[in-house]
């Protein structure tokens, strides 16, 4: 029973640890679809399957993401403080290919 109890516990915090990360971008509004979890400090090159379809982002206090319209940091920019953002400003939907996530 104690075992069984620890491995439950064990993968409850495995889940949400691997849920906490301070930054999360997403391919559909309202947090849904696939997505891609951005450790603290973390800069994305490129976006991967999500390139051009962020329709959502969630952002940990003491964070930011500064998010790029192209590959490498190049393009436009926007920058999304502390909160989550079930959809993104006009302008901005399914258009970030790189970011980086600032946390202090």
């Amino acid at each position: 029973m104690i075992r069984t109890t620890s491995i439950l516990l064990c993968s409850f915090l495995s889940a949400t640890q691997a849920s906490a990360a301070p930054c999360e971008i997403f391919e559909h509004m309202n947090f849904s679809g696939p997505s891609i979890a951005v450790e603290r400090n973390q800069s994305l090159p490129r976006l991967g399957a999500l390139n051009d379809r962020v329709s959502s982002i969630k952002v940990g206090s003491q964070c930011l993401v500064v998010a790029f319209a192209d590959e490498e940091y190049r393009g436009g920019t926007t920058t999304f403080g502390p909160g989550e953002y079930p959809t993104l400003p006009e302008g901005w939907d399914d258009q970030i290919s790189s970011l980086h996530c600032n946390c202090r």
